[in-house]
């Protein structure tokens, strides 16, 4: 799996507070009864455990181990102003009107 940040996604990630020992953190969330439905948790956050870094154009993303058997494929974090990040990957667009929530405290 390779992951691809654009310029447009790095500036915006650049933008917001990372406490020390927090990390940008890419989760996925499954629900549903009869069929899955999956979104995905875009953060800063720790770290957890079977989280996998993935480094392009000088940033960090940790993608969850759910994250990764769902997707599998090639991944692109773009930005787009006033509409969020987009996650696209080579034949869909998996999410869009991503926000990074703040999970990582201080203290």
């Amino acid at each position: 799996m390779n992951v691809t940040i654009t310029d447009a996604a790095v500036q915006k990630f650049r933008s917001y507070v990372v406490p020390e020992g927090a990390v940008y953190r890419l989760g996925t969330i499954f629900s549903g009864g009869c069929s899955y439905v999956y979104n995905f948790d875009l953060a800063v956050d720790f770290p957890k455990e079977g989280d996998k870094p993935f480094e392009d154009n000088g940033l960090t993303i940790y993608l969850d181990p759910l994250t990764i058997k769902h997707i599998n494929e090639d991944l692109k974090f773009d930005y787009v102003q006033g509409k969020g990040f987009r996650l696209i990957g080579p034949s869909e667009i998996y999410s869009f009107h991503l926000e990074v929530k703040q999970k990582a405290n201080k203290g």
